[in-house]
């Protein structure tokens, strides 16, 4: 055996170049046209194309296409044959076309062409059969073993069969068994019999004389005979290999079968490739003891296996054909005889034959110039450039801002709002549409520098908001090039919002498969989700804002200009939200500007009206400072010690709104617990319904079914019901998680500009991220409770020294089965606790945060209260206090740490049978006896634990 290519001899490609075709769509005939015929190629597509091409010499032309013609349904098979009686001339044919819903017999004319125009053929209707039942497939021959006359038979979706004689007669039948599938039916002349591929992977035996007679007299019937297959069939042939016997041949999923028309296997050959189509022919004639039995399979890898019964006698490649063929035919056209007729998913129609082309391969001569080491290097310095282009991250900010310049994005979003927003063009549903809420329009300017092979835009809208264009695709962008986009952004549910930005992200790829990312933010102006209105004087929840920075003016209109008119000296303003804009109940927040001071309050009864507020306050503040010349703080790489930044420019009163977040917290997880009862309920009333469709399967035909079906259609109706209440209770969770974003976001807020250690900052906010996810496996809260318990014993927010760091480690280690939200409930609103009281100690800010201060930490004693204040001035350091040495650090890692709480603690925390503690405080590296005093009792002699710093590096977490 060798392995050759499959040599082209003919080409074409189908006017439909979908994939729109499959095995049915191609057939190999001859009509009888002229005397010296050979075979016309037959092509229709799922779309309706009709082509009959006529190969005349190797090479495709023009001529060779005879008819092409559209159809007014897809044509799910080709047929020769017969079927009109009509039909005098023996080498004659009629073309059958099989619709879904009709077969069409028609007679093939030829049309002698002028000149050099060539002949054509065209099709005259002979009968039509139109059917009430959607059709699967067919098959015809001689049924009744009657000569001279072909009939066909037609297999619907429902597995009915309908056969068709000649005379315009047609009856149906069905097979026996509770289920008849569509499957592949195929006619066996020299038994009259007809084979199918059962649902239970059978193949079934069943003589025509049985089919014909059960709808006239009523008797059920039985396969003459079964052979279990074993596996899905790719498709099913029938060949008549001797005088007495013909063979069935099966090509399945994983193995090629053979059987005879008794139901004798033959051979059964296991494939080690995936199959897509066959053909089996008889070279010579049946009658004659030196026939030979041939098959050709392609493979999915487009390679073709010819088969002498069970042997592998060639194999060769379609070096053009890719993906591999989808139906293959054995022809004789002119010029070339038993030539390999393939077509493809989208009509790559082609006539190949078994060969093999001269070798053309020449050894190319040496080269044998002198090596240049300039050249060399220089070809070396090229590859590590652009090796280092693509994987180099030690300098981000460089790789950024190379990434910038290559892609140049304007991100823009008008402050004012518009009211004529087309809600039927938006696809608004309706009951957003009737509130009519204002809209937004933005601007998006991308100037490419740099050739792309690839761009992408995605726009990133909080939940609740939707862009006119959610994402823009590009390919092979060249450069230079320059596109503007006009976008609107509207409101599409009602939902709380919990942020006004809006983020465009492009990714891109360089020719070169380099990929970048860039991004930028706008905001979306508050007037499309406030209106002004009368200010409250009582609210539930009370925020006070104080404006340090000198180069903001601590006015309402410095942040909220578009509420008020110009040269307002308003000093209160009301805010009502409009979405979700309940009739009965406003929610309104109010904003009051100090007259005497540099303060803002603000207070409102929704903790929903905080958020985008806030937002506002602190990003203007920030920015109107940054403007003046002031170096951005992220810039500035936080370090061990440093206070909030944030507070040099405006500094918020230390108070939560515990209570009401909270209280969001529980009714998200009361939601999350309901979702998981209710699809529980859901897959318990789905095995049910599965049980009782297997039992009425089984259910012989005399047996009773009412009860049963009583039951199915009752187990139904319960089914969609509790189906409809999850659905209802996941539109609940979405509101609620919208909910609890704005909550979550007005605590980051908040401490965003509390008076604490900037890394404190860092890791709460970190924690603290918006917006929130649940999953199908884990929800939000569970995917934050690591977060909460480890902010809660490790790190600068743990509770004091008398806790056992060691035993909290074992404790963790070990995990609990199920996760109990009570100690996580608990555990976050002591966070918040800790995080106020912290903020509330006076710390004296440092101007001058280039040197590290020192101090020392008295040891606490048992019986004494923790002075909160002192130990939070010895840590961060007074001005008054002296500095030590250049060498000596204060351990900052316990700045926070020596603040107690007044709340029992837990049972894990109580452990006192093990654990080791390490001194806080200043040390020189000698040890001497009264650094040995000083250590607490609970160190252990030969082992030290790590220091903070050194703990959350090893956990991977960074400050």
């Amino acid at each position: 055996m060798s392995l050759f290519n499959v040599c082209s001899w003919w080409s074409a490609q189908c006017s439909d170049p979908g994939e729109e075709y499959d095995v049915a769509s191609l057939l190999c005939a001859r009509f009888g046209l002229e005397a010296q015929e050979k075979d016309y190629i037959i092509v229709g597509s799922q779309s309706g194309q009709l082509s009959i091409y006529y190969p005349h010499h190797r090479g495709y032309d023009a001529t060779d296409l005879l008819l092409e013609t559209q159809m007014t349904a897809p044509i799910l098979g080709l047929y020769a044959g017969k079927f009109s009686g009509t039909v005098r001339n023996e080498n004659a044919n009629q073309l059958g076309v099989l619709l879904p819903n009709a077969i069409v017999i028609y007679n093939v004319l030829a049309i002698g062409g002028l000149a050099e125009h060539g002949a054509q053929l065209r099709l005259q209707m002979q009968a039509e059969h139109k059917f009430q039942r959607v059709a699967f497939g067919m098959c015809q021959g001689h049924f009744g073993q009657v000569k001279g006359r072909e009939f066909f038979c037609v297999v619907h979706l429902d597995g009915t069969l309908t056969f068709y004689e000649q005379d315009g007669i047609s009856y149906e039948c069905r097979f026996p068994g509770y289920r008849a599938l569509p499957a592949p039916v195929v006619y066996c002349e020299r038994t009259d019999s007809f084979f199918r591929f059962s649902a239970t992977w059978d193949l079934q035996c069943y003589s025509y004389q049985d089919l014909s007679h059960s709808l006239v007299t009523k008797s059920s019937y039985q396969p003459t005979w079964t052979q279990c297959v074993g596996e899905g069939i790719v498709d099913m042939r029938v060949v008549q290999v001797k005088e007495n016997c013909s063979y069935i041949m099966i090509l399945g999923e994983r193995n090629f079968i053979s059987l005879d028309d008794n139901g004798k296997f033959n051979f059964m050959l296991k494939l080690d490739y995936a199959p897509k189509c066959f053909i089996s022919f008889v070279v010579g004639y049946y009658w004659e003891p030196g026939a030979r039995l041939i098959t050709a399979i392609i493979s999915d890898s487009s390679k073709l296996h010819l088969y002498e019964e069970a042997n592998l006698i060639w194999a060769a490649q379609w070096p053009n054909q890719s993906p591999a063929p989808v139906a293959i035919q054995r022809s004789n056209v002119q010029n070339l005889a038993g030539g390999i007729v393939t077509l493809g998913a989208k009509g790559q129609l082609e006539v190949g034959y078994l060969g093999a082309d001269p070798f053309q391969f020449q050894v190319q001569p040496l080269k044998l110039e002198e090596l240049s080491f300039a050249q060399a290097h220089k070809e070396l310095q090229q590859l590590e450039d652009e090796i280092k282009e693509a994987v180099d991250v030690r300098d981000m900010d460089a790789l950024n801002q190379q990434a910038a310049d290559q892609v140049r994005l304007t991100f823009t979003i008008q402050p004012e709002v518009n009211d004529d927003l087309d809600t039927l063009l938006l696809d608004v549903p309706a009951d957003v549409a009737v509130k009519e809420l204002p809209s937004a329009k933005g601007l998006l300017r991308c100037r490419i520098k740099a050739e792309l092979a690839e761009l992408q835009l995605v726009f990133q809208t909080p939940n609740g908001v939707r862009c006119s264009q959610d994402t823009l695709s590009f390919v092979d962008v060249a450069a230079g090039t320059i596109h503007e986009f006009k976008l609107d952004f509207y409101i599409a549910e009602l939902l709380h919002i919990h942020s006004a930005k809006v983020e465009v992200i492009a990714s891109f790829v360089s020719p070169r498969g380099i990929p970048r990312v860039i991004q930028q933010i706008a905001n979306l102006p508050l007037s499309m989700f406030y209106r002004a209105c009368q200010p409250q004087k009582a609210a539930g929840i009370k925020l006070t804002y104080s404006i340090i920075s000198r180069h903001v003016t601590p006015k309402l209109a410095t942040f909220f200009g578009e509420f008020l008119e110009e040269h307002s000296e308003a000093h209160a303003l009301g805010l009502q939200l409009l979405c979700p804009g309940l009739e009965k109940q406003s929610e309104v927040i109010t904003l009051v500007a100090a007259k005497n001071s540099n303060r803002i309050r603000i207070q409102s009864d929704y903790v929903e009206t905080f958020a985008m507020i806030l937002e506002r306050i602190v990003e203007r503040t920030l920015q109107l400072d940054s403007s003046a010349g002031l170096i951005k703080m992220d810039k500035k790489k936080p370090r061990k010690g440093v206070l909030n930044r944030c507070v040099e420019r405006l500094i918020a009163a230390p108070f939560l709104p515990i209570q009401p977040i909270l209280h969001r917290i529980d009714v998200h997880h009361d939601t999350q617990q309901s979702i998981r009862k209710q699809t529980e309920q859901l897959e318990e009333l789905w095995q049910q319904f599965k049980t009782l469709q297997r039992n009425l399967q089984e259910q012989s035909e005399g047996d009773p079914k009412e009860a049963l079906t009583m039951q199915i259609e009752s187990n139904y109706d319960q089914l969609i019901l509790e189906g409809d209440k999850l659905v209802e209770i996941r539109r609940d969770e979405r509101r609620q998680r919208c909910d609890l974003n704005c909550a979550v976001a007005l605590a980051r807020w908040i401490i965003h500009a509390l008076n604490l250690e900037e890394r404190v900052v860092n890791v709460v906010n970190s924690v603290l991220s918006v917006p929130i996810e649940d999953w199908t496996e884990l929800s939000w809260e569970e995917s934050m409770a690591p977060g909460i318990d480890m902010l809660h014993h490790f790190g600068p927010l743990t509770r004091s020294k008398s806790t056992s760091t060691h035993g909290l480690l074992d404790s963790n280690a070990n995990p609990k089965d199920s996760f109990d939200y009570s100690r996580f409930r608990r555990h976050f609103a002591t966070l918040f606790d800790r995080i106020i009281r912290l903020a509330s100690t006076p710390v004296a800010i440092k101007p001058d945060d280039s040197k590290e201060p020192s101090g020392e930490v008295e040891k606490p004693a048992a019986e004494e209260q923790v002075d909160e204040i002192g130990n939070m001035q010895r840590m961060l350091g007074e001005k008054g206090l002296p500095l030590g040495p250049p060498k000596r650090r204060s351990n900052m890692s316990s700045s926070l740490e020596a603040v107690e709480d007044d709340e029992e603690y837990d049972e894990e925390d109580l452990r006192e049978d093990v654990g080791y503690r390490k001194e806080y405080g200043a040390t020189d590296g000698t040890n001497t006896s009264s650094n040995r005093k000083n250590r607490s009792e609970w160190v252990n002699e030969d082992f030290e634990l790590p220091t903070t710093e050194e703990l959350f590096s090893d956990l991977g977490i960074w400050w």
